[in-house]
């Protein structure tokens, strides 16, 4: 089967201006660029429309959902053609009973629901989506935290030598399935547990196999500078590509430290270290409520003990106190202010800045709540602070989602256009409540505020973040350029028309301008519309 697209403005994903010319699609690859000479089953009129490679989501949380939703249509409706999965060391494999009983619990905190099961390794994950069929291709990285979770458990303390053994063999054995990389997410519990040095032995096991390094860092606050120091120390010890997930820095506080972090990029990239960062186009992210406040001792053991724990009234007043500690680490001020003030005076400015700006965006069972900030919250409830959240948390079972509107706009633009900077959206499709609107609109956001209002960066640059870059980074050979030879992941788009309809208050919305996105060559946006069609794929890391 050939389908021509004709008459197109082809921008081909490496960052070359673009061109005129024709665009023949043949079964499940690029036949033919620019001038072209066999003949088509069915051709397209492209004229005044742009034909781009298909966007591959660089950090995706979307292997949570993808089992319940293969479709993805949040994704493929806004060109989506490859998710990367596995980020934050979070994920729905590797796995064993520790992990399925962790996951049990967990999934009802990210969406308010059961989850869909785990599996134990990419091999059965791969197998349970390609035998159901899936609309985007799947890039898996090896989850961190899963890695750990099946050695020791939640265990807060460093690794004995022999988990990190058992730990480097589930690391290889997943490499060896076809996995692209390691992530880490080490704010999160059982990843924040690591010490650098396990999270060097596990990356040399990836770098051994020709894979990156993915982190969600320690922190994107206050110790963010440090944050980017241990990756990039990862980095140098292990010899691997390495790739800062959603480069930010939070909390006012900390607005403008990009500055330093970005210049620390630029830095090793002079050294030799293959380093990238991805961003997403907002001031705001997103997690679980229990995530932003509770200290990480909090969490040890089991999901079923921070419950208990957060019913001791003794247990809740050193909660509180550590949850106050962390606060605090939050709180710099300028020059030589930040060495004698006392912390505690700026406590409730800090508690009362975040009550502020932090949303619920799903709970379990009391809807109500719902965009609302904690503030508002905790007013309706005729509660303090912590009472209203210690109580809240108890109540949903852990399942809260919030959004904190915590990040600079000039910072965002910073990272963003910086020249070693990925696009990528670090959300999910959540079923209840409103997700975070990036799993629905980051990448019409992107060409639409960005590029056309902004213009902080030409069309050319937009995609080649979105798409070279990202292939080129992963090692996906075939895939992000349009060229002869390469899989026919394309999208078909309205440059002046392409709108990000997805907010905050209505999240759930796709965007408009989006016009035909083909899968492997499979027509699965069709004049707007999804088709239904999943000519996905779980993708295997070449070499």
């Amino acid at each position: 089967m050939r389908l021509l697209l004709r008459n197109a403005t082809i921008i081909d994903g490496t960052g070359a201006e673009a061109e005129a010319g024709d665009v023949l699609l043949e079964d499940d690859h690029i036949a033919e660029l620019g001038a072209t000479t066999l003949a088509p089953d069915e051709v397209i009129d492209a004229r005044g429309l742009v034909v781009t490679p298909g966007f591959i989501d660089v950090h995706s949380h979307s292997d949570f959902t993808l089992p319940g939703d293969p479709e993805a249509r949040a994704k493929v409706m806004q060109g989506v053609t490859s998710e990367v999965v596995g980020n934050c060391g979070l994920g729905l494999f590797p796995s064993n009973e520790t992990v399925e009983r962790f996951y049990a619990l967990l999934s009802p905190m990210l969406f308010g629901e059961p989850g869909g099961g785990c599996f134990r390794d990419i091999d059965a994950y791969r197998a349970r989506l390609e035998e159901r069929g899936v609309s985007v291709n799947v890039v898996p990285l090896v989850p961190h935290g899963n890695v750990r979770c099946q050695a020791m458990g939640l265990a807060e303390r460093a690794a004995r030598p022999d988990e990190i053994a058992r730990m480097r063999d589930s690391v290889d054995t997943n490499m060896r399935q076809g996995a692209f990389g390691l992530s880490t997410g080490l704010v999160y519990a059982p990843g924040a547990f690591a010490d650098t040095e396990e999270i060097v032995e596990l990356a040399k096991v990836s770098a051994a196999h020709g894979g990156i390094y993915a982190s969600h860092m320690r922190d994107e606050g206050s110790r963010l500078v440090q944050s980017v120091e241990e990756t990039l120390r990862i980095g140098r010890e292990a010899k691997i590509p390495v790739q800062i997930s959603h480069h930010k820095a939070a909390d006012r506080w900390n607005w403008g430290k990009v500055e330093t972090t970005l210049a620390m990029v630029d830095r090793a990239r002079a050294e030799g270290l293959d380093v990238h960062s991805d961003v997403y186009p907002y001031t705001a992210g997103s997690t679980v409520l229990s995530a932003m406040f509770l200290p990480l001792w909090a969490f040890e053991g089991s999901q079923d003990r921070l419950l208990e724990r957060l019913r001791d009234p003794k247990v809740r007043e050193q909660i509180v106190e550590g949850s106050k500690e962390r606060m605090m680490k939050l709180a710099t001020l300028p020059g030589v202010l930040d060495r004698i003030v006392p912390k505690r005076l700026i406590l409730p400015f800090v508690l009362f800045e975040l009550s502020r700006l932090v949303v619920v965006s799903s709970l379990k069972n009391q809807q109500q709540y719902e965009g609302m900030t904690l503030r508002e919250i905790a007013k309706a409830r005729k509660q303090k602070l912590y009472d209203m959240l210690l109580d809240l948390l108890v109540e949903e079972e852990l399942a809260i989602a919030a959004i904190a509107h915590v990040m600079s706009e000039d910072d965002v633009q910073r990272v963003m256009a910086h020249d070693a900077t990925m696009i990528g959206t670090d959300g999910f499709p959540q079923r209840e409540g409103k997700p975070h609107p990036r799993a629905f609109g980051t990448y019409a956001r992107v060409i639409e505020h960005y590029v056309r209002e902004r213009r902080l960066f030409g069309i050319e640059t937009a995609i080649h973040k979105m798409t070279g870059m990202v292939a080129k980074k992963l090692g996906l050979r075939d895939r992000g350029v349009l060229r002869a030879g390469a899989k026919a992941d394309v999208v078909v788009l309205d440059a002046a028309r392409v709108k990000d309809r997805a907010t905050y208050a209505s999240p759930k919305n796709h965007p408009e301008g989006i016009v035909h996105v083909f899968v492997n060559g499979v027509h699965t946006v069709k004049n707007g519309k999804h088709t239904g069609a999943r000519g996905g794929r779980v993708l295997h890391r070449a070499g």
